[in-house]
């Protein structure tokens, strides 16, 4: 039982699940009101606005800033792994994104040749033992933009409404 205390006691945590929730919703709203249409993958999906990767990493960073203190050290480690974070899903994840969109597109192309003629992009796959790329891995700069944004938000509101919504009797 101490376990759970400790666990809904630990603010930056919970601050950084309750954010990641938030920002899987709305990811699955926007697409909703976009394309209008339910597409339960972007829940748990990778890429797409607002990230996902940044918002738990930021909220978390500004919850360790607010608990501890902005000149801790703690807060200045993650500092560190939030930009880390942010490089990431900006950079080396939204690379292979395109990437994989490119080898996607290739396969698609050599498919409609006479090497591959009438063969679907799927059996170009199942043929040579390949997993169908995600294409949708990283993020543009706006997207984590909004997930930083979005990250601190939801700390802000946690903080100063912590106790209320996490009583904690025990």
């Amino acid at each position: 039982m101490d376990f759970f205390k400790a666990i809904f006691r630990n603010e930056p945590l919970v601050t950084a699940g309750i954010s990641w929730v938030v920002a899987a919703f709305l990811k699955f709203l926007i697409i909703l009101i976009v394309e209008r249409r339910f597409n339960w993958e972007r829940l748990l999906g990778t890429g797409g606005m607002p990230s996902t990767h940044t918002t738990p990493v930021v909220a978390c960073t500004t919850s360790i800033g607010l608990v501890v203190g902005f000149d801790s050290p703690l807060f200045a480690l993650a500092v560190v792994l939030s930009i880390i974070v942010g490089y990431d899903a900006t950079g080396i994840r939204r690379h292979a994104g395109e990437q994989a969109k490119a080898i996607t597109n290739l396969i698609e192309d050599l498919t409609k040749g006479e090497m591959f003629k009438g063969q679907k992009p799927a059996d170009f796959f199942h043929r040579w033992n390949l997993a169908e790329l995600e294409t949708l891995l990283g993020h543009n700069p706006i997207e984590v933009f909004v997930g930083i944004l979005l990250g601190i938000l939801v700390a802000l509101v946690v903080h100063y409404r912590y106790g209320y919504f996490f009583p904690i009797p025990f």
